[in-house]
């Protein structure tokens, strides 16, 4: 499990390549990828997008919700193609979610939308305004592991794809957990020579338009049944020092700069899970020794009422 989140090799036969560095069948190899999809363990397997390189804005909305409301709006908000995540968290801001659309301007949009449609006005961007971190790898025997650069990337905006790069994306983006030759059905489909996928699968992974090629797991399934959001407040001459050092924690997935709100003055989260809320808490309290940030808040998911891969490249792109 933990080998193939890391990324597996972007080769006709992975699985084949990557049960030679375990030592073990091929075979037992796609059976045991099989057990894991079936118990549940893996959501999907294929590429992780990234929804930058792609063209598409992004950010992640806090709202505070009635209470008694809290049902009918999250349910408004799922309806959304473009909401990959949404949360209840334990605080006055209690929905959180991501959003993701075509433009920044669609974005803008789609909130002021929610807000006039549910007579709800605290609907809030916070977009991304440095990536520290945007990644998990979990390991069964309990520890998550997540090396990755930490160097901090500020969001821009990249050359759009082309057509054809589009229609390569569309059969891309759709794992085949468990095929021998994961990409031959998807080319044979376009008349490629599965060389030709593999080799864009590969190109996209040096660009950056695919992040890992691998598998996306159900943490909760695998014993983290505990995460939580700490929010940091800190100061601008140590943010980035700051942010870049949470980003080398394994318990840490995701790590971000975002803008404050002034209700919620924090500018600094992360993604902390944990087997429980008081390892999480545990964890976060030595972070802020590390950081020298001492003003924070965890926010603890509640109810998980979205979690889904965007789906990229609609047919009239």
């Amino acid at each position: 499990m933990t080998a193939i989140q890391g990324g597996l090799p972007a080769e006709e036969r992975p699985f084949d390549t990557l049960a030679a560095r375990l030592g073990i069948d091929p075979e037992e190899m796609i059976a045991r990828v099989r057990r894991l999809v079936s118990d549940g363990m893996i959501r999907r397997l294929g590429p992780v997008f990234d929804s930058r390189s792609l063209g598409y804005a992004s950010t992640l909305v806090a709202a505070r919700i009635p209470p008694e409301r809290l049902a009918e709006v999250a349910a408004r908000v799922n309806r959304l193609s473009g909401v990959t995540h949404n949360y209840e968290r334990r605080h006055a801001y209690n929905l959180w979610f991501t959003l993701v659309c075509p433009s920044a301007a669609e974005l803008e949009r789609t909130i002021e939308a929610l807000r006039r449609e549910t007579g709800i006005p605290d609907f809030h961007s916070l977009p991304a305004l440095t990536v520290y971190k945007i990644r998990v790898q979990f390991d069964l025997a309990g520890e998550p592991q997540a090396p990755q650069d930490a160097g901090g990337r500020t969001e821009g905006v990249p050359p759009p794809l082309d057509g054809k790069q589009r229609a390569r994306g569309r059969l891309l983006q759709d794992g085949r957990p468990g095929e021998r030759e994961p990409g031959a059905a998807r080319a044979a489909r376009r008349g490629w020579p599965t060389a030709r996928v593999v080799q864009q699968i590969r190109a996209w992974l040096d660009s950056g338009v695919i992040r890992r090629f691998g598998a996306v797991v159900r943490h909760r399934e695998l014993g983290f049944a505990a995460n939580g959001m700490a929010a940091f407040r800190a100061a601008p001459d140590v943010i980035d020092a700051a942010g870049k050092r949470l980003a080398k924690h394994g318990e840490v997935s995701h790590c971000y700069r975002r803008p404050p709100l002034p209700d919620f003055p924090y500018n600094l989260f992360a993604m902390v899970h944990g087997q429980s809320e008081e390892e999480v808490r545990r964890t976060v309290a030595a972070m802020t020794g590390e950081i020298g940030v001492e003003d924070y808040a965890v926010l603890f998911s509640v109810t998980e009422f979205k979690k889904e891969s965007m789906r990229y490249f609609p047919e009239t792109a």
